[in-house]
C-alpha cells in the first residue's frame, strides 16, 4: 500500500437533512446538531436517509466550521469532497497510476483553451498535447457507477469541446474518477441527465476511462489502488432514448375525497403518493402532460395530477424493456397504504398509486428499489446472458434471478438501463 492522507482528522456524524446544495445538518455521536459544508453539488439522493454516516472535519475558514469529506456506501468509503479530487488525480498521475499518461512529460493543472477550462494538459515527446478533464463520480450502486447524479451544462460543454479540439491539434481524454472501490461497470447517467448522455455518445474522438480508488478509511488512499472500470458503450448508447418508466412523487398537504372516473370515489390522506407509470414511446412528453395544468382527462392521474397534489420529485427510467409493474410490485411491498385500481387498469397489480406517510425519497427502500432498476443488476454483468434460456439450462438460479430483476422478460441482453 502507498498511503495518502488527505485530511488530518475526521469524526463521524450523521445525516438529518440537506438544507441546500453545499449544507448538510447533521447529528454529531453526542447528540450535537450541526450544520456543515459539503463541496460537492451533486444530489447524492443515495446517502441522504436519516442517520446515514459521513465524516467531517475541522475547517479551517467560511462560515461552517465542519466540511462533510467522505461517506460510506455499499462496502466503501466514498470522497465526496471534490475540490480534492484534482489534487488526487495529480498524485496519480505523478505516481504512473494511470498507464496512458506514464510518458507525460509535464503535468499542467486549469489550463484554458478556447471558452472553456479543463483540469489537466499533458504535454507528451513526439505525440499531441493532451487535455484530460476530470469528473467525479460518487454515485455507485451494485457496481454500476454512473456520471452524472445532477444535469450538469458544464459537464456537456466540455465534452462538446473537447470532440472539438480533437481534431484541432489535441488528443482529448474525460476520466471518471470512481469513488466506490467495488465499481465494476461506468456508464453516463442518461436517466438523470439526457443531454449529458447524448454528448457522451456523439463525442467519437473523445478518450473515455473510468478509474476506481480506495479509501482504506474516511480520509486516507490507498494510491497504489488504481483499478480500471470497463465502460458500458453499449447500454449509454440506449440512455438517451425517450422512453421508458417513471415515478412521480406528490405531496397531498390536505385529506381529501375524489370521485376518480369509473373507480368511483376515493381518499386521500395527507402525506405522500408515489405514482408509478410507463411510456415507451414519448417519455418525456408523457411527463410533460401530467404537470400541466389543463389537459382533457384521460387517465386516472388526470383528476389528481397537478390540480390535487403537488409534484415533487419525476424520477426517469430509460429502459425499453417493460418495468413498470415490477415497480409496482416493488411500491407494494414498501409503501403504507395503495389506492385500490388507481393507475391499475392494464395491469395485474390491484394499484399504480401508492401511500407514504413520510418522504419516500429519504427511506432506503424506495431508493434501493430505483436504483436497482437504474443500474440493473452488476451481479450479473460480467455472466454470458446475451442469447436464449436455452443456452443457461444448466444455471436455474441465474434465470430466477433475471426474472426477478426484469420482471415479464424472458431474456435480455445485459443493458440494464
Amino acid at each position: 500500500m502507498e498511503l495518502i492522507k488527505l485530511y488530518a482528522n475526521f469524526e463521524e456524524a450523521f445525516f438529518v437533512e440537506r438544507e441546500n446544495r453545499f449544507v448538510m445538518q447533521l447529528k454529531k455521536a453526542d447528540g450535537q446538531t450541526i450544520f456543515a459544508y459539503i463541496a460537492n453539488p451533486g444530489r447524492m439522493e443515495e446517502f441522504l436517509t436519516p442517520g446515514h454516516p459521513f465524516f467531517i472535519t475541522p475547517g479551517n475558514n467560511g462560515k461552517y466550521f465542519y466540511h462533510v469529506v467522505s461517506t460510506f456506501y455499499q462496502g466503501s468509503y466514498i470522497l465526496l469532497d471534490t475540490i480534492k479530487t484534482n489534487y488526487l488525480v495529480e498524485l496519480i498521475l505523478k505516481n504512473h497510476g494511470i498507464e496512458a499518461f506514464n510518458d507525460a512529460q509535464r503535468i499542467r493543472r486549469e489550463v484554458t483553451v478556447n471558452r472553456s477550462k479543463f483540469d489537466f494538459l499533458l504535454e507528451r515527446e513526439g505525440k499531441k498535447p493532451a487535455l484530460l478533464e476530470v469528473k467525479s463520480c460518487s454515485l455507485c450502486h451494485n457496481g454500476a457507477a454512473m456520471f452524472p447524479d445532477a444535469p450538469t451544462e458544464r459537464g456537456k460543454r466540455h465534452l462538446q469541446d473537447l470532440e472539438l479540439l480533437a481534431s484541432q491539434g489535441y488528443d482529448t481524454y474525460t476520466l471518471y474518477l470512481i469513488g466506490h472501490k467495488n465499481a465494476r461497470v461506468f456508464m453516463p447517467n442518461g436517466h438523470t441527465d439526457r443531454d449529458y448522455c447524448e454528448a457522451f455518445c456523439k463525442a467519437k474522438r473523445v478518450h473515455f476511462m473510468a478509474f476506481c480508488v480506495n479509501m482504506t478509511d474516511p480520509v486516507t488512499f490507498d494510491l497504489s489502488y488504481v483499478k480500471e472500470v470497463p465502460i458500458d458503450f453499449e447500454t449509454s448508447r440506449r440512455l438517451f432514448a425517450d422512453k421508458g418508466s417513471y415515478i412521480l412523487v406528490f405531496y397531498n398537504e390536505i385529506p381529501f375525497k375524489k370521485i376518480i372516473g369509473s373507480l368511483g370515489e376515493r381518499e386521500f390522506k395527507k402525506g405522500y403518493y408515489v405514482y408509478v407509470g410507463s411510456a415507451l414511446h414519448g417519455l418525456e412528453k408523457r411527463i410533460k402532460r401530467h404537470l400541466r395544468q389543463t389537459k382533457k382527462i384521460r387517465w386516472h392521474m388526470d383528476y389528481i395530477s397537478p390540480q390535487c397534489m403537488k409534484v415533487e420529485k419525476v424520477y426517469l427510467i430509460r429502459r425499453p424493456d417493460r418495468i413498470e409493474v415490477g415497480l409496482a410490485r416493488g411500491m407494494m411491498e414498501i409503501c403504507a397504504e395503495f389506492v385500490p385500481g388507481f393507475g391499475s387498469s392494464d395491469s395485474e397489480m390491484d394499484s399504480h398509486f401508492f401511500y407514504f406517510r413520510e418522504r419516500p425519497y429519504r427511506t432506503r427502500a424506495f431508493l434501493d428499489l430505483l436504483l436497482t432498476y437504474r443500474a440493473g443488476n452488476r451481479e450479473l454483468y460480467h455472466l454470458p446472458i446475451a442469447g436464449s434460456p436455452a443456452a443457461h439450462a444448466h444455471n436455474p438460479a441465474l434465470l430466477l434471478l433475471l426474472g426477478q430483476v426484469f420482471p415479464g422478460i424472458a431474456y435480455i441482453n445485459i443493458q440494464n438501463f
